[in-house]
């Protein structure tokens, strides 16, 4: 089964696509965003080179447990899914695990290359510590993503939102305790500020992410279960 989900996700066909999801977007991001970093810090920050990964890696996370879930709606399984067992433990539990090896696969071989060039040991080990949570994070957004676009024409809308604010609303760049109120308020509502907090200064309110990827995962089941009947009866009406 784990085969088959992986063998579905596009950019794992050939060696190019994997070369520029694992190795060359992660690394342009990372210096666009270290670059930025050095105009008014005038140092390099390997905070922000690590952070820039592991958030990298949660967005990817995102995008895979997303896509996995389009790509079988295309295919009408999730007619067939919500027919016969809508909250299948197996079926979701399976595009989590995944997503969550997709995202720490990228984040692991880029971390790797960092240490070798330098990186301090102790700020990897802080986001080896965050990358599982994180892609969890990822996970959770992706379903949202997922649940609340699921009947739109276009069933990517809020993933392209999401992933495209992922960055900025972690705090890669500069942590949130230095943004403005009002954008301060807009990081907070998701959960990947606190693990970014975490890898740059080793100390942040992890209860505080858990319980909004709680909330956020609320609004996606709800999302989830109000489109059930119109699903089935568009399932129907096209058999």
């Amino acid at each position: 089964m784990f085969a088959t989900q992986f063998s579905s996700l596009s950019f794992l066909n050939n060696w190019r696509t994997k070369l520029t999801y694992f190795f060359i977007t992660p690394m342009i991001n990372l210096a666009l965003l270290v670059l930025i970093n050095m105009q008014y810090s005038n140092q390099f920050n390997w905070d922000v080179a690590i952070s820039s990964i592991a958030m990298d890696a949660a967005v990817l996370a995102l995008e895979t447990f997303c896509s996995a879930v389009i790509t079988d709606a295309n295919l009408k399984i999730d007619f067939e899914l919500i027919a016969k067992k809508p909250f299948s433990f197996r079926y979701w539990l399976t595009k989590c695990f995944v997503a969550i090896i997709i995202g720490c696969t990228l984040a692991l071989i880029n971390l790797f290359l960092l240490y070798l060039v330098g990186a301090p040991l102790v700020i990897i080990k802080r986001a080896l510590l965050m990358l599982p949570l994180s892609c969890i994070y990822g996970c959770a957004l992706g379903f949202v993503s997922w649940a609340i676009s699921w009947q739109m024409n276009d069933p990517y809308f809020l993933e392209n939102i999401f992933s495209s604010l992922a960055q900025l609303i972690s705090g890669v760049l500069v942590v949130i305790s230095a943004y403005p109120d009002w954008l301060k308020a807009i990081a907070l509502l998701f959960p990947f500020a606190e693990p970014v907090t975490y890898i740059k200064t080793g100390h942040a309110n992890l209860i505080y992410s858990i319980f909004i990827t709680f909330i956020w995962l609320i609004i996606g089941i709800f999302a989830y279960i109000i489109q059930i009947k119109p699903v089935l009866a568009k399932g129907k009406h096209h058999y």
